[in-house]
């Protein structure tokens, strides 16, 4: 197979971008570009010329300045989604630049053996289709410090000369390339120096993955670069952003695959008090850990599984987690065995936690992990194989020892679920032991000594280059090939990918250790047939239909995944509604000094001094409650609680499309699979105690009048945070209903001038008529909306956000309200123009019950403040939530109908 060249436009226009940057140079020839034998690149281009050239561009690709972080620096960036071909971009790149300038150096920088690898393959691919094009083939190698004579033709050679290097060949002064004293110099000087005469453009693919290091930076300066290109989808170094290929784009026009997300999980699995060493600390002192384990948070009435502090001995895990489950968990050793040269966490109750340790009940999430992988690659072979397509799934695994170990549980757990499931799709046969052999290829690097590593380290010793995987991407893609499953670890967790890769699962001891960019990115090219060339789909194909979608299997939530995504699109682009699946903004935020002015009329000044000194004075509160109400109330609830089954769930959504307004995706069903629950006893009055601050004696009570102790023993942890919950509510209810307020007799000063403050257009509005300041600060489009109406109605006298200085105590925190307004209306009885005055608090929603909308601390401090405006009387009234601003005038218009 032979993989065909396509010109498409979104690459032009990014190869065409930093062509135009040297607009102006003049062709490099033998006359102008040599000097002592060294064919150099020659520009005599100024800062100036090229920033104008620079600016120009950016505006043809609709990027701002501030954005694209102008600098003077020698490098631009050229930021393009992960599977729409920027190797491929910058080759032809290269082919440009020396077709329009002249030029001949180019150093193509990486950071791994794969990476590597994918480039050289890429040049052989197309060397060809491309010497058609252009009519000559640059002489394209990787740098081999046993082979310098290759150094020297690139340094002299006036021919296109590419070399391909890790930061490894030169990243320390005894490497050869900065060694000043050897025979073998060019013109006795090290080499670094000769290749730096030579000023080459130096490409650097996945700069992120430590090309920015202050070591890095000062050993790439050695190489004196006409000009450092910079190409990722996910840049942390930006200067000069000269284009951009955002997720969203990429989903949006069709140029990677659509996904699919088919989540296996545990659900409902507290009672399971897991328990993972996830790191060590040790060397100065004693050693220390962090733990994963099940942490309460009292807040948001959440369980999570998530990472400790560190811990030392004698520390309790309870205490660590707010979780009382664990209180008979106190670190008692951490220690590593002579033996096995693995760490061990032992507990004051017996239990211990070895280093790598599987989770309970972890081997059957990923049993079903791969049982759905199985299914879905059938599925869509049967369906691709018609059309000349071949079908590959990739499985990321936690351990190398788990598919290559004396106990390779993964790969049992593959072959057992393959040979039941394969008769299911091939007429009841079983298959041949050689068949499911066959299948299987894998990449992980190995060691010297011929262990496999967990990581790519071990590529430094010595690595095993599995030519199907890493290098015959052509014969991975033929029918005829038997291969269908890869397997491997971090090493091609970057810079491999294939375009028929169509399902991707990741089998970890935790949540997926690989980035959720690069994951979904080993899949997301467009796929190509038996002919090399790709198959599109159309874009408003339906769903049985479509051929290219990547369907991702990872042992988490479907709103996990989705989270952890977005929070790397928010850290590369400051917003996570940049995405596949999100929203997006493609000219980024602007942030600028804003000047807030008062509203320079007489008339409102007067009003809003009178509204302040309403709404200024401060009050304290006192609280009281019955222990009795608290007992009566609290066990009649509990005694609803009901406890759902342990399950490991699956279930699927398909990202269908993305619009400006967000993602949107069609769940496309689930199963439940039952688990037993495996858990220590502990003493129930102790944990809830623990939970609520609430008395042994009043526990007892509690516990005597309940009616469902049975739900309790299906899975303890999850009833004691359940019932801790509802008692934590009831004695807040209880609260709310003996809190009085009182006023103090002090006030909040009026203190309210001209101000400045650093923000982007999006968070304030223009309130030129009716608000106290000219511009009004907002947090969300609810606040934006109250505030463009309010500033529009007639009979609003005027209004504004109330300071963050005003606040309102109540026994959960200060509350702070969000808007302050006045409002006049003419008394149709005798004629008189009345001003009433309001405090708004605007949310997601009208309801106080919408639990959807609202947190519990949300409505507990809206009912502590509905007590604190009642006690300053019906000169000021309290609107608590609102929406939208025709509800609040609904809402006002009572009031004031009451009034008058």
């Amino acid at each position: 197979m032979e993989l065909q060249l396509e010109s498409l436009k979104y690459q032009d226009l990014a190869i065409q971008s930093v062509v135009k940057l040297f607009e102006g140079t003049e062709k490099n020839t033998f006359d102008n570009a040599c000097f002592e034998g060294i064919r150099s690149n020659y520009s005599k281009l100024t800062i100036d010329e090229v920033e104008t050239n620079l600016k120009n561009i950016l505006v043809e690709n609709g990027i701002l300045e501030d954005v694209a972080r102008l600098s003077q620096d020698k490098d631009i960036c050229i930021e393009m989604e992960t599977g729409t071909g920027k190797t491929l971009v910058y080759i032809k790149t290269i082919y440009e630049l020396f077709k329009h300038y002249g030029f001949t150096k180019f150093i193509i920088l990486v950071p791994s053996v794969a990476i590597r690898q994918n480039i050289i393959g890429t040049f052989k691919a197309f060397n060809k289709q491309l010497e058609d094009i252009y009519g000559f083939i640059p002489n394209a190698f990787e740098y081999d410090s046993k082979k310098l004579q290759k150094v020297t033709q690139f340094i002299e050679d006036q021919h296109p000369q590419v070399m391909i290097m890790t930061l490894a060949s030169f990243n320390s002064e005894d490497k050869i390339l900065n060694q000043a004293q050897r025979e073998d110099l060019f013109n006795n000087i090290p080499f670094i120096e000769a290749i730096g005469k030579c000023n080459p453009i130096i490409i650097m693919d996945e700069p992120q993955e430590g090309m920015d290091t202050e070591n890095s930076i000062k050993q790439i300066a050695k190489l004196n670069p006409l000009f450092k290109i910079r190409y990722s989808a996910t840049h942390k170094v930006v200067k000069n952003l000269l284009y951009r290929l955002t997720p969203y784009d990429s989903y949006k026009d069709g140029l990677v695959k659509k996904i699919e997300v088919l989540t296996v999980t545990e659900k409902n699995d507290e009672a399971t008090l897991k328990i993972e060493l996830s790191d060590i600390q040790f060397g100065k002192g004693d050693p220390k850990v962090k733990l994963k384990a099940w942490h309460l948070n009292n807040s948001t009435n959440k369980i999570d599984f998530k990472v400790t502090g560190w811990l030392s001995q004698n520390d309790n895990l309870g205490i660590k987690t707010n979780n009382p489950s664990y209180l008979n968990y106190t670190i008692a050793n951490i220690n590593k065995s002579l033996k096995t040269g693995k760490w061990t966490v032992k507990f004051s109750n017996g239990t211990e936690i070895l280093e790598k340790q599987i989770a309970g009940s972890l081997e059957n999430i990923w049993a079903l992990q791969i049982e759905w992988l199985i299914h879905r690659h059938f599925t869509k072979s049967q369906k691709l194989e018609s059309k000349g397509i071949k079908c590959l799934s990739l499985v990321f695994i936690d351990r190398v020892s788990n598919y290559m170990g004396e106990t390779p549980i993964i790969k049992n757990l593959f072959v057992d679920k393959y040979k039941a499931i394969y008769p299911e799709y091939n007429g009841g046969k079983l298959p041949p032991t050689e068949h499911i052999q066959s299948i299987q290829g894998y990449y992980f690097a190995q060691k010297a000594s011929g262990e496999f590593a967990d990581n790519e380290g071990g590529v430094k010793e010595q690595s095993k280059i599995y030519e199907l995987i890493l290098k015959g991407k052509e014969e991975l893609l033929t029918l005829s090939n038997p291969v269908q499953f890869v397997f491997s670890h971090s090493a091609l967790g970057v810079g491999w990918d294939n375009p028929n890769v169509f399902n991707i699962a990741t089998l970890n001891n935790s949540y997926s250790e690989i980035k959720k960019r690069q994951e979904i990115g080993r899949g997301l090219r467009i796929c190509v047939n038996q002919d090399g060339k790709r198959v599109y789909d159309a874009l408003d194909v339906s769903d049985d239909d479509r051929i290219n979608q990547l369907t991702v299997i990872p042992n988490e939530t479907y709103e996990t995944f989705v989270t952890q995504y977005q929070e790397e699109i928010k850290s590369i682009y400051g917003t996570e509604n940049a995405g596949a699946g999100m929203t997006h903004t493609h000219k980024g935020v602007a942030v600028d000094e804003v000047k807030f002015k008062r509203n320079p009329s007489a008339e409102m000044d007067k009003a809003f001094r009178k509204y302040w000194t309403a709404l200024a004075r401060k009050t304290e509160y006192t609280i009281s409650f019955k222990e009795e109400d608290l007992v009566t109330q609290a066990s009649e609830l509990i005694s609803k609680i009901t406890i759902p089954d342990f399950v490991i769930e699956a279930f699927s959504f398909l990202i269908n499309a993305i619009t400006e307004d967000g993602k949107e995706d069609s769940f496309q069903g689930s199963e439940n699979v039952k688990q037993k629950s495996f858990f220590t006893p502990l003493d129930l009055i102790e944990e809830l105690s623990e939970n609520t601050g609430v008395s042994y004696t009043t526990l007892f009570k509690i516990m005597q009048r309940l009616t469902n102790l049975n739900e309790m023993v299906k899975n303890p942890p999850r009833f004691v945070h359940e019932a801790s919950a509802i008692i934590r509510n009831v004695e807040l209810d209880e609260m709310i209903r003996g809190l009085d307020y009182q006023i103090t007799g002090e006030s909040y000063p009026f203190n309210f001038d001209d101000f400045v403050k650093n923000i982007s257009s999006k968070g304030y509005v223009e309130t030129p008529n009716k608000g106290v300041f000219d511009k009004m600060l907002v947090d969300s489009d609810v606040e934006r909306n109250f505030s463009l109406d309010a500033d529009t109605d007639a009979e609003v006298v005027c209004f504004l956000k109330l300071p963050s200085f005003y606040k309102i105590s109540t026994p959960i925190g200060n509350y702070e309200p969000d808007f302050g307004l006045i409002m006049k209306r003419k008394n149709i009885r005798n004629g008189n123009e009345n001003e009433f005055y309001f405090v708004i608090e605007t949310k997601g929603t009208n309801d106080i019950n919408d639990k959807k909308a609202l947190t519990e601390s949300e409505v507990y401090k809206i009912r502590c403040a509905m007590k604190h405006f009642e006690k300053l009387g019906l000169e000021v009234q309290y609107k608590a939530p609102v929406k939208e601003y025709n509800y609040f005038k609904t809402e006002a218009n009572k009031t004031i109908n009451t009034i008058i």
